[in-house]
C-alpha cells in the first residue's frame, strides 16, 4: 500500500511534454549529423589542397641558368631573317646520338649528317666510324668532312661528357682542339658551335647527367668561340623551359634524346639565327663521295653495300689543282709547271703520281683531302678524285723592334711578334727569357728592366710548322749621380778698411846732412869752367 501511495505521489508527464521532448531529441540528432558532415567536408577540402601543394613542391625543382648571351658580343648568333632551305642544304650537322637522329627521323640525308652514337668530345677526332660508298676505309669525322666539302658545319656535342667526368675548362679545351683538327683537315667551311642541349628534369634513365654541368659547359663554349672567332648557336633559347631544364615534350619520359619536333625546331632556329656575310671559300665541290651507314661494326658493310656489284668497265677522272693558283705548281711525269692537271678514263688498274712543288718563299702544306705528302700516288680507283694542293708562305717569325736594343735600367721595353706565312695569336707564340718559358701571346715585355743582358726568344707553331727568333736586350746600369756642390754664397759688400800708413823704416845710421850750396850771385854763364882744388889738410871737422 505504501508503495502504491509513493507512485501515486509523483505526477506523470503530460502529453504535450512528451511531444516536446521528442521534438528536441530529433533536433539534437539532426544538428549532430550536420556538424559531423560539415567537418568531414572541410577536412577533405583542406587535405586535397595540402596534398596538391605538397606534390607540386616535391616533384618540381629549378636550375638557375646564368648564361648571358650579351657577354660574348657577336660570337653568339643573333636573330636574322630566315636564311631559307638553301642555308640548311649547304650545312653538315656533326655530333653524337642526338645529331644522328636527324637522319634516323628522315629530316636530313646521310650526306648531311656526320655523327656517332655515344661520341664524347675527346673521341671526335680519333673515332673512325664514317664510311663512303665504294670505299672500305673507315674515316674520322675531320677526315670525312674534308671529303664531303661542306659550306658550313653545325656541331652539337657534349651531352656524353656531362656526367661529371670532365670540368668545363677541360671540355672547352678539348672542344677547341677538335675544331682545330677539323680546320686543319678542311679549312674552307664556316664553323658554328651549337650549345650543348639541355636535359629534361626527368632524366631517370641517365641519372649521372647534370644540367648544372651542361650550363657550365655552354658558358665555357661561348667564351671559347669569342676568343677563337667561332660562332655560337644558342639553341637552349628554344629548348629550355622556365625551370632551367629541357622542355618535357621534346623528350621521351626519363630520356635525354631529342624528339623529331625538337630537331626540326633546331633547324628552324638555325635558319633564323644564321651565320651570314661570309663568302663560299671552297675551291671546288666536285666528286663528293656518297655516305653509307654501316649496320653492324666498323669492319662490316651494310647489306645494300654488300650486294652492290662493281662495274668492270667503269672509268674515273682524277683532277689535281693548285689553291687559287698561288704558291706553287704541279708535276707529273713529263708534265711540269702546271696549276691544274686532269687525267681521264682511268680504270682500277691505273696509278697516278703527282707532286706539288712550292714556289720560292712558299712551302707545301697539304692536299685538300688531308694528305700531307707533297708527292701522292692514287691507284685502285673506285671513284673520281678531285683534290687541291695547298701552299702557304714560309713561316717566319721576327720582331717588329728588330733583333737587339739597349735601354737603361728601370726603363720599360716590349717586343711584338711579326709573322709571315701564318698569324700570331695568344696561344701559338711561346716566349722565353734566358732559356726559361715565361708566357704565351703576341707580345712580351716589362715595365721596368734590371741591369744585365737578356736573350729573349719567341717560337711560333702554326699547324706543326715552327719558327723561332731571338732578340738581345742590353740593359745598362744607371750612372752613379755626381753630387752637386752647393754654390758659395756671395758675401755682402763691406767697406774696405782705411789703410794704416806703414811707418818709414828707421835707418840704422843717420846720414850726414849735406849742406845746401850757396847761391852764386854771378850768373852761371859768366863763371869759367875751371876745377877748384881743395886742400884736404885745411878742412876741419
Amino acid at each position: 500500500m505504501a508503495k502504491n501511495r509513493e507512485n501515486s505521489s509523483r505526477p506523470g508527464l503530460t502529453k504535450k511534454q512528451k511531444q516536446a521532448g521528442i521534438v528536441l531529441a530529433v533536433c539534437a540528432l539532426v544538428l549532430l549529423i550536420t556538424i559531423v558532415a560539415v567537418s568531414m567536408i572541410v577536412s577533405a577540402a583542406k587535405g586535397g589542397k595540402e596534398d596538391g601543394t605538397s606534390n607540386s613542391s616535391s616533384t618540381s625543382t629549378t636550375v638557375q641558368n646564368t648564361f648571358d648571351a650579351s657577354q660574348y658580343g657577336d660570337a653568339v648568333l643573333q636573330e636574322t631573317d630566315d636564311a631559307g632551305k638553301d642555308y640548311i642544304n649547304e650545312t653538315i650537322f656533326v655530333g653524337d646520338s642526338n645529331t644522328e637522329r636527324y637522319n634516323r627521323y628522315g629530316l636530313l640525308s646521310l650526306d648531311q649528317v656526320v655523327a656517332v652514337e655515344g661520341l664524347g668530345i675527346t673521341q671526335l677526332t680519333t673515332d673512325k666510324s664514317i664510311y663512303f660508298k665504294g670505299d672500305s676505309t673507315a674515316y674520322s669525322i675531320p677526315e670525312a668532312l674534308a671529303k664531303m666539302k661542306p659550306r658550313r658545319i653545325i656541331i652539337m656535342m657534349g651531352t656524353n661528357n656531362a656526367d661529371g667526368s670532365m670540368s668545363a675548362s677541360e671540355f672547352a679545351t678539348n672542344y677547341q682542339k677538335a675544331l682545330k683538327t677539323i680546320t686543319s683537315a678542311y679549312s674552307y667551311c664556316d664553323i658554328i658551335v651549337a650549345a650543348v642541349p639541355p636535359i629534361p628534369e626527368n632524366h631517370s634513365s641517365y641519372p649521372n647527367m647534370s644540367q648544372e654541368t651542361i650550363n657550365d659547359f655552354n658558358t665555357a663554349l661561348a667564351k671559347m668561340c669569342q676568343e677563337n672567332d667561332y660562332k655560337f648557336l644558342n639553341i637552349n633559347e628554344l629548348l629550355m623551359d622556365d625551370s632551367g631544364y629541357g622542355k618535357a615534350h621534346y623528350y621521351q619520359d626519363g630520356d635525354i634524346h631529342l624528339k623529331k619536333d625538337a630537331l626540326t625546331g633546331i633547324m628552324d632556329y638555325a635558319r633564323t639565327h644564321a651565320y651570314l656575310g661570309t663568302e663560299d671559300r671552297r675551291p671546288n665541290t666536285d666528286n663528293i663521295p656518297t655516305r653509307i651507314q654501316k649496320t653492324t661494326s666498323a669492319s662490316s658493310t651494310s647489306s645494300a653495300e654488300a650486294t652492290a656489284t662493281p662495274n668492270p668497265d667503269e672509268t674515273f677522272t682524277a683532277q689535281y689543282n693548285v689553291e687559287k693558283n698561288v704558291g706553287g705548281t704541279l708535276t707529273s711525269g713529263d708534265i711540269s709547271g702546271k696549276t691544274s692537271i686532269k687525267f681521264e678514263d682511268l680504270t682500277k688498274s691505273d696509278s697516278i703520281t703527282v707532286k706539288a712543288v712550292p714556289a720560292d718563299g712558299y712551302e707545301f702544306v697539304k692536299w685538300s683531302d688531308g694528305n700531307t705528302s707533297a708527292t701522292r700516288t692514287d691507284k685502285n680507283f673506285k671513284q673520281n678524285v678531285n683534290v687541291t694542293a695547298m701552299f702557304s708562305a714560309k713561316l717566319s717569325l721576327s720582331f717588329k723592334e728588330g733583333s737587339s736594343a739597349t735601354i737603361q735600367e728601370g726603363e720599360a721595353y716590349y717586343l711584338h711578334a711579326s709573322v709571315v706565312g701564318g698569324s700570331a695569336s695568344d696561344t701559338n707564340v711561346q716566349w722565353s727569357l734566358n732559356g726559361s718559358n715565361v708566357k704565351q701571346g703576341v707580345s712580351y715585355g716589362k715595365e721596368s728592366w734590371s741591369a744585365g743582358t737578356y736573350t729573349i726568344a719567341a717560337t711560333i707553331n702554326v699547324n706543326g710548322r715552327l719558327s723561332t727568333a731571338n732578340f738581345t736586350l742590353t740593359v745598362t746600369a744607371k750612372p752613379t749621380p755626381t753630387p752637386t756642390q752647393a754654390p758659395t754664397p756671395t758675401p755682402a759688400p763691406t767697406q774696405a778698411p782705411t789703410p794704416v800708413p806703414t811707418p818709414a823704416p828707421i835707418p840704422t845710421s843717420v846720414p850726414e846732412p849735406t849742406a845746401a850750396p850757396t847761391p852764386d850771385p854771378t850768373p852761371e854763364a859768366a863763371i869759367p869752367e875751371s876745377p877748384v882744388h881743395v886742400d884736404s889738410s885745411e878742412v876741419t871737422e
